[in-house]
């Protein structure tokens, strides 16, 4: 029993301290949110053994960190008493005082840094300390608590070293070997080896003589060594690259809900892309660009597979087993699957809403994206609770210590520069072979979540309502902002851009250093847009297709120089879409598809700046999430319940949240609005239950869609009618009934 005490020897107070702090959080935060939605109805289906059980380890873990925290934290105060104050009779108040110390500052970093982690607590449950949240993140510096960190830490090592070298005493040297792994192991987010370490030294310290501190010297060199030389194969080391190598690198850089119009706007005559700018100038702009469904998993799948979601059949957020696994099979191969058969590595790096990725084979053989399943939102809604242990999960102590790789799928925690240092190392690790990497970033998915300074970067400073830092999510509701509200939320849509293109220009730059960008293919471009209560367009994307700001995105190519150099024009005013990129790549790097594919390559083009005819592009609306509100598209849908009475939690795909009802499956894809537009017309087909709904906007004098005219354009509504029905008959194998498009039957068995 000796035995088992040793770890707790002396850390009582840590003990109590953490049982505190992790009761007061549980207490006093507890919340059954997630996107907006309250699954506190929903509570019983997590009671099965399987999530008691992973409730019970993530808890236990959760007190496990905040104990070896505060207990490195009293070891060393002890050893400084001991060593220094041996009379004191204080030292158990200032125990307490560094603990409660640390905890505050580490939390009013955080707060500062992410004050969208913390928005259900400051706006939602503790609603009287909004003053205070406004004080820190108005008129305190982040750097003030981050040079307390390091310059605490610094003089308490510097002490050791000191103290071993004056008095010959092995226990200063055992507590800064212990101290220095501990940091390590911290700032490579390593549980698993901080364990260990707390454990030996807890034994180890039993030891205690003097000993011949140059002897021991080589010590010092030795750890030093150990660590230096991890951080250089980390960081620095590389392979060179093959001198003639005719291999061109790609890289897709993509946000969430990036907007075509927010790239190159100026706010206050300062542009919120200056890297995107500066990109445009060596690449091609497609002015006139938008996705075939403006949402996530779906709109990915179409991009990288070339194939319409009709086809492949992955058509929402949360497709059945049969639907994920179309994509990458031998019939809706992705650009990647093609690359890989050149001996390229093929990568994709995300944070958020990046977990589309980890859920079907996209063609990626490296995935460095969070995950989602039910398991997931249960271990994340445990950690949202202790808001305490947040900042340290989240690296406001010394960017280290995302011990949950959960962590990063928090949707308020889209900063791109958490994952910029494995973006990093990629590049470095695999400059010298072909490689296709994707990067997509979060940080422009509503909540929207810059981090500090950015979202004081086009905010009124003098906003004080509860759109200051982030927008609040709820599909329950579609009461409309004021107008202060709604300038304030597209300013912080604005600053998350600006957050992205930080990143970008980063990447850029590191592509630069390590001589790969002049031979690497670069695209920009997005998965859907966002509605920003245009109109009556509402907030938010996939809903419906009126106005621009949907399915347009961005779309920028920049071929590697020794390829293109000759151009009458880099900008390109004819319409065009997501499912092009695939045909354009095939044809640069000379694959042979050997099948049909719906898109156009952008290859024939280049230089000019329209069609030589007119191109119609499809797009469809996704799936709805809500049945509830007022919203003008709820009048105008077939409608089936909210997701929440739709889902099934299948545990043979590692409990991940699925639609798998047929007759579900099958209302959804019959309850789409598809459109075909030009450069003149949207076209947008609405099925009700009372009939089929045409409206026909003109895009030039109408761009936000308010006034239909189809009935004054009767010839167009026919023509794009008929072309909308084939192509749903040629890539769906869909039955037109009346005026219906019948998506065929789900297989039941």
């Amino acid at each position: 029993m000796s035995i088992l005490r040793i770890p707790f020897q002396n850390t009582a107070r840590a003990f109590r301290f953490s049982i505190i702090i992790y009761l007061l959080c549980l207490i006093s935060n507890t919340s059954f949110r997630v996107m907006g939605f309250d699954l506190s109805t929903e509570i019983h289906s997590i009671l099965n053994g399987d999530f008691f059980y992973l409730i019970l380890l993530v808890n236990l873990k959760i007190f496990l960190i905040y104990y070896i925290f505060y207990s490195s934290l009293q070891i060393g105060i002890d050893f400084l008493f001991r060593e220094i104050f041996p009379s004191s009779k204080r030292k158990g108040f200032i125990t307490y005082l560094v603990f409660i110390l640390f905890t505050l500052s580490l939390l009013f970093h955080s707060i500062i840094h992410y004050p969208q982690l913390y928005g259900e607590f400051f706006y939602i449950r503790h609603t009287y300390l909004q003053p205070f949240l406004y004080f820190l993140t108005d008129h305190v510096d982040p750097r003030y608590f981050e040079f307390f960190f390091i310059a605490s830490i610094s003089s308490y090592l510097s002490f050791l070293i000191a103290g071993f070298l004056y008095r010959a005493n092995i226990q200063y040297l055992f507590l800064f070997v212990f101290l220095v792994f501990i940091l390590f192991f911290h700032f490579n987010s390593f549980i698993y080896g901080i364990i260990p370490i707390f454990l030996g030294y807890q034994i180890i310290r039993q030891i205690d003589s003097k000993v011949n501190r140059f002897t021991l010297l080589p010590v010092f060199f030795l750890l030093f060594a150990i660590i230096g030389s991890f951080y250089y194969f980390k960081f620095f080391f590389h392979l060179p690259i093959p001198e003639n190598s005719k291999d061109y690198n790609l890289l897709i850089i993509s946000a969430d809900s990036l907007r075509a119009d927010r790239i190159g706007a100026k706010v206050n005559g300062e542009s919120i892309t200056p890297n995107i700018d500066k990109f445009k100038e060596e690449a091609f702009v497609f002015e006139d660009h938008h996705v075939t469904i403006p949402r996530t998993f779906p709109s990915w799948a179409d991009l990288l597979s070339g194939e319409y979601s009709m086809s492949h059949k992955i058509r929402d957020m949360f497709p059945s087993p049969d639907e994920k696994k179309n994509l990458g099979s031998s019939e809706f191969p992705t650009i990647g699957h093609y690359l890989q058969k050149k001996n390229y590595r093929t990568a994709v790096y995300s944070n958020f809403a990046g977990d589309i990725f980890t859920r079907a084979d996209f063609g990626f053989q490296e995935v460095r994206t969070p995950n989602f399943n039910a398991k997931i939102l249960v271990t994340q809604k445990s950690l949202e609770f202790q808001i305490f242990l947040l900042p340290i999960l989240t690296g406001s102590f010394l960017r280290g210590g995302e011990y949950f790789e959960e962590v990063s799928g928090f949707s308020n925690l889209g900063d791109g520069d958490r994952i910029l240092p494995d973006i990093y190392s990629f590049i470095r690790r695999e400059k010298s072979n072909p490689f296709f990497l994707t990067i997509f970033l979060s940080v422009t998915h509503f909540p929207y979540s810059p981090p500090y300074p950015d979202y004081k970067k086009f905010t009124d400073s003098n906003y004080y309502g509860k759109y200051k830092y982030f927008k609040f999510v709820d599909p329950t509701s579609d009461a409309k902002p004021d107008e202060k509200d709604i300038e304030q939320i597209k300013a912080i849509f604005d600053a998350s851009i600006y957050s992205f293109d930080e990143s970008l220009g980063k990447i850029t730059s590191y592509l630069k250093k390590h001589g790969l960008y002049e031979k690497t293919l670069i695209i920009i471009t997005g998965d859907h847009g966002e509605s920003l209560y245009e109109d009556i367009h509402g907030h938010g994307h996939g809903e419906h297709l009126r106005g621009p700001n949907i399915t347009q995105v961005p779309l920028i190519i920049k071929f590697p120089f020794d390829f293109y150099k000759e151009r009458e024009s880099h900008i390109f005013k004819g319409v065009t879409s997501s499912i092009d990129i695939v045909p354009t790549l095939l044809e640069f790097y000379k694959i042979e598809a050997n099948k049909n594919y719906p898109g156009k390559s952008l290859i024939p083009i280049l230089g000019k700046e329209n069609w030589v005819e007119e191109r119609n592009v499809y797009s469809e609306t996704g799936i709805w999430f809500s049945d509830i509100g007022e919203h003008f598209f709820q009048s105008q849908r077939i409608m089936y319940p909210s997701i929440l009475k739709m889902h099934q939690i299948v545990p043979e795909e590692d409990y991940q949240i699925m639609i798998t009802d047929p007759y579900y499956r099958e209302t959804i894809a019959f309850a789409k609005h598809r459109s075909l537009q030009n450069s003149k017309f949207k076209f947008i087909y609405i099925p009700t239950r009372d009939g089929v709904i045409y409206e026909l906007y003109d895009r030039i004098s109408d761009p936000l869609n308010q006034f239909n005219i189809a009935a004054s354009f009767p010839y167009v509504v026919e023509q794009m009618k008929l072309e909308l029905y084939k192509i749903a008959e040629e890539r769906e194998g869909a039955t037109i009934i009346g005026d219906y498009i019948i998506p065929p039957s789900v297989n039941k068995e």
